[in-house]
């Protein structure tokens, strides 16, 4: 086999969705990254998820209490597992790396020794000069700017909603602060990192030339908190941390009657009066710019009387009742359903929100949330479960790479593989 210019080969899953014919080449672990290459996968694109030999992901190391890894199985399905010794100092583990780096449109990764393992985006370009690159890190490329120190920090998701200047935010004064969960800042910073990769590979398909986008993971969770930003510019006054006290009312989670809880919403003045008229309020004493238009009306004297008017009304009811009260009325409110809630509820049923497949991992059968978003003529699917550590090695090996049974086994003797 040469690997001398670039021979594409034919895919080696299903054909289907938006992003059929897309090959994705994935090196990190956990979430961020992989996920993001995951949400591809399940549109289509052929995600080929690098491994350490006989290690796996770290992902795989969370617990599976009931028999099944419930991390693994929800956000590894339909990925390529190839086990691969990445150290560039090994001559057969460069040359197949850089033999699947001429094979993909997108190298996604997270890894956070990559210069000590002898890979840096010239020897990528230079084999692929049409690839996009992505690169997720908590802090950022020195390349693209930053303190180089900081830049080489570790982080984990809590670290970047801290950084970021979100975890501030939450809480309540002088209370404890409340992390986003689960992993709020992980899962945003794959849907970025998707959304850079696929940005860049439309220009590449217009320009022929290959791109390299960097997204730190505090930066996505920075992007949550924009509005801050803007008013402290203006005002140079910190974001009050106001626990669940919304910025405008009745909006947020209130008890009911029967002990349930819903969520209400209420914006502008035209769904607020909507609301007070359903709980039998006095619109003109508890006019909107007095009660409800902002956080100071809220707080007032007379924004806390309505606050415990809508507490009182919402006793006085079921949650059930509530939701439909409101609703009926065109005012946004829906019962906190519970995750058993949500696999009988009819419209998640309705919605064919649920699939159920082999995890390959467990070899159990699972039911989780199907791909969204939902397209009418090109629809995402999920056509396997979480794969078993480096069980799609030999066939990727075989078939997109060309190599022999014997040059394999040579492979994998060596602890390459």
């Amino acid at each position: 086999m040469s690997n001398n210019e670039i021979k594409r080969s034919a895919p080696i899953i299903p054909k289907f969705g938006p992003l059929s014919g897309v090959r994705v080449l994935s090196c990190g672990n956990i979430i961020a990254a992989p996920y993001a290459a995951t949400l591809m996968a399940e549109m289509g694109a052929e995600v080929i998820h690098i491994e350490r030999p006989g290690v796996g992901d770290t992902a795989r190391g969370v617990p599976g209490e009931y028999g099944v890894n419930s991390f693994w199985a929800g956000q590894a399905r339909n990925r390529l597992s190839f086990t691969l010794e990445l150290n560039m100092k090994k001559e057969k583990s460069k040359e197949i790396f850089l033999g699947l780096i001429k094979q993909c449109d997108i190298w996604l990764e997270s890894l956070v020794w990559l210069e000590k393992l002898g890979i840096n985006d010239e020897m990528v370009m230079e084999a692929n000069p049409q690839i996009v690159i992505v690169h997720v890190s908590g802090y950022g490329k020195k390349e693209f700017g930053g303190i180089p120190e900081v830049c080489e920090r570790p982080s984990f998701d809590i670290i970047g909603q801290a950084f970021s200047g979100y975890l501030s935010i939450t809480g309540e004064e002088g209370g404890e602060f409340c992390p986003g969960k689960p992993m709020l800042d992980d899962y945003l910073t794959a849907y970025y990192a998707a959304f850079g990769a696929l940005a860049a590979y439309i220009n590449r398909l217009k320009t022929g030339k290959g791109e390299i986008v960097d997204l730190a993971q505090y930066e996505a969770a920075s992007y949550l908190i924009q509005r801050d930003f803007v008013e402290y510019y203006v005002s140079k006054k910190l974001p009050a941390r106001t626990g669940n006290t919304s910025q405008s009312q009745p909006y947020g989670v209130y008890e009911t009657g029967d002990g349930r809880y819903v969520a209400v919403g209420t914006v502008g003045p035209a769904t607020y009066y909507r609301a007070i008229e359903v709980m039998g309020l006095d619109p003109e004493y508890f006019s909107f710019m007095e009660c409800g238009v902002h956080y100071t009306a809220v707080t007032s004297p007379k924004g806390r009387e309505l606050t415990a008017k809508i507490k009182e009304w919402m006793m006085q009811h079921t949650a059930q009742e509530v939701e439909d009260l409101y609703n009926k009325a065109k005012v946004p409110a829906a019962v906190v359903n519970t995750i058993a809630d949500c696999f009988n509820h009819p419209h998640f049923l309705a919605r064919n929100n649920f699939v159920s497949y082999i995890d390959d991992d467990s070899g159990k059968e699972v039911k989780a949330l199907d791909v969204i978003p939902k397209m009418k003529y090109t629809p995402g699917k999920v056509w396997r479960g979480g794969p078993k550590v480096g069980q799609d090695t030999d066939n990727i090996l075989k078939n997109i790479l060309g190599y022999s049974e014997d040059k394999i086994a040579e492979f994998r003797a060596d602890k390459i593989i």
